[in-house]
């Protein structure tokens, strides 16, 4: 059964510039709808026709020409793209496994909110930029959290906190940010400053609404098809665990793959799925399939090079 949502609640991502983020955005969007009756939106300046299956869900938005040389930068204009009052963004790199309903309603009562953890500035960008922060905006904890997921309320405090997030933008290099590759401007220090200066507060990252594949980045239990996820966080003191998530297997709502992942084992193998499911191949088929020409081989060679570079 899906999760049917009324015309106040959509999901909506970005695929600009090249024509392979418009392949993760659809794949994004087939994740989603699988489980969720709801709008998706795809903000992109490419022209490409959409697959009759989701022509009824997924509506495209043209990107501002102004914001097209912003790279990951164009996060920071998310405000500008809602279309609902309740948006829930997700990044092309990311698929939906179960129904968003649980993220919606963690977020309710926020105007602009992500999943993650307050912590003390400098545990999450060092010592130095954490001088500067507090220097500049008297700001000593922030929400750390990973871009893969905002909830944006379309309101007007929700404006103000992404005018507050461009407008210190301007200052990016002076405040000694990292720029992604050397060039593109990170969003997620930025919005957590904005969210701390307008009082907005991260919902727990427990690993329930999103993780991603760092603590078991070859796992091979996952399956869009049928919502099957189990991501494995090794014990306290093992090279993987991150502390801030339970121990154990971990079934999020959403896996951020990561733009370094989209060409590489396990995601290929969702890719897969989801491309013979648009061909209406039978899940269970599909299952069997990826199994036999993609799970084992991968899992083969992973094994193999372990056992020789011991």
């Amino acid at each position: 059964m899906k999760t049917v949502f009324t015309a106040d609640y959509s999901v909506i991502t970005f695929a600009t510039s090249k024509v392979n983020y418009v392949k993760f955005a659809l794949n994004c969007a087939r994740s989603v709808l699988r489980s969720n009756e709801i709008k998706f939106y795809i903000v992109t300046d490419l022209r490409f026709d959409l697959p009759a299956t989701l022509k009824k869900s997924v509506s495209i938005i043209e990107a501002k020409p102004e914001h097209l040389d912003q790279g990951t930068g164009i996060k920071l204009y998310i405000d500008q793209y809602l279309q609902t009052k309740h948006t829930l963004f997700i990044d092309a790199d990311c698929l939906c496994y179960s129904s968003l309903q649980p993220a919606f309603d963690v977020f309710k009562g926020k105007n602009v909110s992500v999943v993650g953890n307050l912590v003390k500035a400098a545990d999450w960008c060092g010592e130095e930029q954490a001088s500067t922060i507090y220097k500049t905006f008297g700001i000593t904890k922030l929400a750390r959290f990973n871009g893969g997921v905002y909830y944006i309320l379309k309101s007007t405090r929700s404006t103000k906190i992404f005018e507050t997030v461009r407008e210190i933008a301007l200052d990016y290099d002076q405040l000694g940010f990292q720029r992604i590759h050397d060039n593109w401007i990170n969003e997620e220090i930025l919005i957590s400053i904005a969210m701390a200066l307008h009082k907005q507060s991260p919902v727990a990252d427990n690993s329930i609404l999103m993780t991603d594949l760092y603590t078991d980045q070859h796992t091979s239990k996952l399956n869009v098809l049928t919502g099957y996820r189990e991501i494995n966080n090794p014990e306290p003191g093992a090279a993987l665990h991150r502390s801030w998530y339970p121990k154990g297997k971990l079934k999020p709502l959403i896996v951020h793959f990561g733009s370094a992942n989209l060409y590489k084992y396990p995601y290929i193998s969702q890719h897969f799925l989801l491309n013979l499911k648009a061909k209406n191949v039978h899940p269970r088929i599909a299952t069997v399939l990826i199994m036999l020409l993609i799970h084992i081989p991968y899992k083969s060679k992973y094994w193999i090079f372990s056992k020789f570079n011991r």
